[in-house]
């Protein structure tokens, strides 16, 4: 063998050796999962029907809920169901940290607390104002008063002994910003203030990029209604809305999608929201709140009142079911303090199918549960519905599109799962080290035990 042929080799071999895929623990995962409530509404389901909604959640699988105060946090805190909480100036600051105390006293599992909820909308509509903890209370100004605000939250959760543990997020805004208004808190504005930053990027388009045809839709980042369209190739999302919390780590508190007459189906939103928590997660959100548990009223037509996972009549809608297999797979609540994920020992390679091209609309991300299993996540982040028609208009399906996974090591099993279509094993490879994936429209995870 020549000296350059050695050389050659060598390289080859170092490159082969490098190929990996980055890890993070399995629960991780299912931790960034939740979904807004309101146990305080006596005229929707979560009032009225409370027991069988707090079964429906612990049905689910989701640990994790987002909602303003209520005592009902006491008794879902007992049953593992973690909360963030929103703090407003409605109440004084002290008053509504002395209320959390005494509710995780008692049981409650508050573990975030979240500046005012989309103050922009709601401060003037409720004629809030703040100037500051020992300052003459009056209208310093919306943004101004927020940012106070926030700014004395922020400093009284960390000098208490009993909270300084909670995270704290910052304020989500509710109106649309673009690149040229952009957020009216300005760059930095907030960053002192939280230990996340905080926005609620629904889906639904993305007029703040370049259109183009795609997967029959005639402008698709901006009508496709895929989770990814303002949070990847054009993250308008994180440009406008995260600068004034840079370089804090977001959260998104609210986000999804309505089945209401005029939106995507139940069949596509099954296939969306699996989707949009692994985006998120796969973008860096620390935790993503789906708007919301359950539908609020019997009101097929309502956007407002079609949000949830579950029906009105407390019957679960087809993404209640995937969500909850995806999180069997992943969720791991008991795993040790001390564990850290490895790197998954292969590279992945993504091909074009016919008549969809765009193979880095593949997306996916690797977990490793503790007892050395592997997790691929992966999916085809493609447009179900046009959503510049009325109601959404389907499009044709995506074919799945071809991938393989090249391990640097032989796999002594792998399990092919669509949560889905099921909880059953779809596909089974034994002692190999290149498995061949057909990559579908929703979410398909691959168990590896090497």
């Amino acid at each position: 063998m020549s000296s350059l042929t050695r050389t050659l080799s060598l390289l080859l071999v170092a490159a082969v050796a490098r190929a990996e895929i980055a890890t993070q623990p399995s629960d991780r995962f299912a931790e960034s999962i939740g979904v807004c409530t309101h146990w305080t509404y006596p005229d929707t389901p979560y009032g009225f029907a409370f027991e069988k909604v707090k079964q429906r959640l612990m049905q689910s699988g989701i640990r994790q809920v987002r909602d303003g105060f209520s005592q009902r946090l006491v008794e879902l805190g007992k049953l593992g169901i973690r909360a963030t909480v929103l703090v407003d100036a409605d109440k004084p600051i002290a008053a509504s940290l002395d209320t959390i105390k005494k509710a995780n006293a008692g049981g409650a599992r508050i573990v975030a607390i979240e500046g005012p909820n989309e103050p922009d909308l709601f401060w003037k509509n409720n004629q809030r104002s703040y100037a500051g903890q020992g300052a003459e209370q009056g209208d310093a100004g919306i943004i101004a008063g927020v940012v106070a605000f926030q700014k004395d939250l922020y400093a009284a959760v960390k000098a208490d002994p009993e909270l300084r543990a909670l995270t704290v997020l910052g304020p989500a805004l509710g109106k649309t910003y673009g690149y040229d208004t952009k957020s009216p808190f300005g760059k930095g504005a907030l960053t002192d203030f939280v230990d996340w930053g905080n926005f609620h990027p629904y889906p639904g388009g993305n007029p703040f990029s370049n259109p183009f045809p795609y997967a029959g839709v005639e402008k698709h980042t901006w009508h496709g209604g895929h989770p990814s369209a303002n949070m990847d190739e054009s993250p308008y999302a994180f440009d406008v809305y995260a600068p004034p919390f840079t370089p804090k780590p977001m959260a998104a508190t609210e986000t999804g999608y309505s089945t209401f007459l005029d939106g995507p189906s139940e069949a596509a939103h099954a296939k969306y929201l699996p989707r949009l928590f692994c985006e998120y997660f796969r973008k860096g959100v620390q935790r993503t709140f789906s708007y919301e548990f359950l539908d609020e009223w019997n009101k097929p037509g309502d956007r407002e009142a079609n949000f949830g996972l579950v029906r009105f009549d407390l019957s679960p809608k087809p993404a209640f079911h995937a969500l909850r297999r995806l999180l069997a797979l992943t969720a791991e609540p008991n795993v040790r303090a001390d564990f850290k994920a490895v790197p998954l020992p292969g590279d992945l390679t993504v091909r074009a199918a016919k008549g969809f091209d765009r193979v880095q609309y593949v997306h996916h991300f690797a977990l490793q549960r503790s007892d050395g299993t592997f997790l691929l996540i992966i999916w085809h982040d493609i447009a179900l519905d046009d959503t510049s028609h009325k109601p959404w208009r389907r499009v044709p399906l995506a074919p799945p599109m071809p991938a393989t996974l090249r391990l640097t090591k032989p796999v002594k099993r792998a399990d092919i799962f669509i949560p889905n279509d099921g909880d059953e094993i779809v596909q089974t490879f034994a002692n190999a080290d290149t498995l061949e994936l057909a990559v579908p429209d929703r979410v398909m995870v691959v168990r590896l035990i090497f």
